[in-house]
């Protein structure tokens, strides 16, 4: 019993954070951590802020001041107040490197909530960078720039995209996760790198298994749609050796779970043996497949129930 009621104790102990300055004049409370900052420099970053300081604590409030100062409770975690106040207060993650996903919503959750737009801005840059919402800056992407690649981190972008009602972010995120795991894969969650796991949202876990049966037929019908054209259209040098390779392209499309690279660029993928492998007429099918990505791209947001690209883009308007 005694030893119960220590770890409550412990549990309920307050905690103060590294974001503690010695001649600070009011402290922000998240969870059970503490944060001792300066009124008036929070306040030129935030009206929200500003407004909150502004109403009379009651009573029972004041008599728990710390060091003299007032105590202001949010509700927010511990670790995204954390974040945000070390980026205002100790000048942290000002450079340009890659930050965590932590890091970065955070930024977009405490901005957002709060209006901090320089926080804010940060964040939905980066997310805009990695997620494009156009094929063009897709194909861009050669490397993680922006974000920190770790396991779990399209699905943590695709839950905060959606907490954040941030719909231009979803038609690639949703992708990706279709493409990086089965059916079983997206159900099981996956392992991040602190032993926690990452778990989509039961409602678009659902879409995303949905999708993965009709982004199946939708890369059939455009980015692969040459497979299915007779190589004696194209003057073909190796009939046989070129329609081979054909079918195999054609049964990891059809298997099942089918392989979802409707993204794949020519040469890339499923796409990389017949550039290898097929006849230099054959070869040239390159522009016929970059027609098809083009297609598929247009209709990726439908095939997520999302609204069309021209339509969840108007989110990006500000950072164009």
């Amino acid at each position: 019993m005694a030893q119960a009621s220590s770890r409550d104790a412990q549990k309920d102990a307050i905690v103060r954070s590294d974001v503690w300055f010695e001649d600070g004049n009011i402290v922000i409370q998240a969870e059970q951590t503490q944060f001792k900052i300066y009124r008036g420099v929070l306040v030129a970053q935030s009206s929200v802020f500003g407004d909150m300081f502004s109403i009379p604590q009651p009573p029972s409030e004041k008599q728990k001041a710390v060091d003299g100062c007032p105590v202001v409770r949010v509700t927010d975690s511990a670790i995204d107040i954390a974040i945000a106040l070390r980026a205002l207060f100790l000048r942290g993650y000002v450079s340009r490197k890659a930050l965590s996903i932590t890091a970065v919503a955070a930024f977009v959750r405490i901005g957002t909530k709060y209006e901090i737009e320089i926080l804010r801005a940060e964040g939905l840059e980066r997310l805009f960078y990695e997620y494009p919402s156009s094929l063009s800056d897709y194909d861009e992407m050669n490397s993680w720039s922006r974000i920190d690649y770790s396991w779990g981190v399209n699905i943590d972008v695709a839950n905060l995209a959606r907490e954040q009602n941030l719909l231009s972010i979803l038609p690639v995120a949703f992708y990706l996760l279709c493409h990086d795991y089965d059916a079983k894969g997206l159900t099981s969650g996956v392992p991040r790198d602190d032993g926690t796991t990452a778990m989509i949202s039961p409602t678009d876990l659902i879409t995303c298994l949905v999708a993965r049966e009709s982004l199946a037929e939708l890369q059939a019908q455009t980015t692969f749609a040459w497979i299915n054209l007779p190589s004696t259209n194209y003057s073909c040098k190796t009939p046989p050796k070129c329609s081979k390779f054909r079918m195999q392209v054609m049964r990891s499309l059809s298997s099942h779970p089918a392989s979802i690279c409707g993204l794949d660029r020519w040469g890339c993928g499923l796409a990389r043996e017949p550039v290898n492998s097929m006849c230099i007429i054959c070869a040239e099918m390159a522009e016929l497949h970059d027609d098809g990505r083009e297609k598929f791209w247009n209709e990726l947001p439908d095939n997520f129930g999302l609204p069309e690209w021209a339509e969840i883009n108007r989110e990006r308007a500000e950072f164009a």
